[in-house]
């Protein structure tokens, strides 16, 4: 029967406790409900949010260092100021044998080499890279013709008219112009200009192992050869994001 008057007086260890009668009488054990789990259902409840949001700040913090690593980087002539261009594979075909090598004009070449073409217009100047590189620019300079040899005239050579470039198509031929598209071009307008330039932008240019400059057209039509004087590729070594994120 119920305990008239009854009080709690003290919690019992363990799974019961006690209720003496205010009068003495007797005293008996009242069920607790269950003690839950402190193992399970802690782990359970644990919140995870701040764990995860540290390893968020931590990735954002990695690729704020990658970005601010490549943002130090600085675009220079990959010929003149690195190692950066493979000269043993680095070639000009169609190239006029009594004219400049491409490495030469590769180099400051203060003289004005000229690097010419030889049985048509065409010029395909393929660059190796030794590392991947990013690029930022191409220059092309032609501001001094070859000297004229014994029967050849001014018409014999002439100044580019159409150039583009072709990224990471190292093994390309002059067969392959047509079907390959280009990744940017230049085209010469004015008789006046004695350089062309293209600002390579977009993934395109980014970790290149080779690149291709192809002379497609001379300025004047009638002319049999084209030339350059200077070949300048601006850019960096690319990142190795493997040697970063570890």
């Amino acid at each position: 029967s119920s305990c008239p008057d009854q009080e709690l007086s003290q919690k019992v260890p363990g799974r019961a406790r006690a209720c003496t009668c205010a009068e003495g009488r007797s005293a008996f054990l009242l069920p607790l409900p269950p003690l839950p789990c402190s193992g399970v259902a802690a782990m359970k409840g644990v919140n995870t949010e701040g764990s995860n949001t540290d390893r968020m700040r931590q990735h954002q913090l990695t690729k704020k260092n990658v970005n601010q690593d490549n943002l130090r980087h600085e675009d220079v002539d990959l010929m003149v100021c690195t190692d950066l261009i493979d000269q043993s594979r680095t070639e000009a075909l169609n190239r006029l044998s009594s004219s400049a090598t491409l490495v030469e004009v590769l180099q400051a070449n203060p003289e004005d080499k000229a690097l010419a073409s030889d049985t048509d217009q065409q010029l395909l100047l393929k660059v190796h890279f030794k590392e991947r590189v990013n690029i930022a620019g191409v220059s092309v300079r032609f501001s001094k013709p070859p000297a004229l040899e014994e029967g050849e005239d001014e018409d014999t050579y002439a100044k580019p008219r159409l150039v583009k470039l072709f990224a990471n198509k190292g093994d390309m031929e002059f067969s392959d112009c047509d079907q390959i598209e280009a990744a940017a071009q230049a085209v010469v307008e004015g008789d006046d200009e004695v350089e062309a330039k293209v600002i390579c932008l977009g993934h395109r240019f980014q970790r290149l192992d080779s690149l291709v400059i192809f002379v497609e057209e001379a300025f004047t039509a009638e002319a049999l050869r084209s030339y350059i004087n200077r070949l300048s590729i601006i850019g960096h070594q690319a990142q190795d994001y493997h040697a970063v994120y570890k």
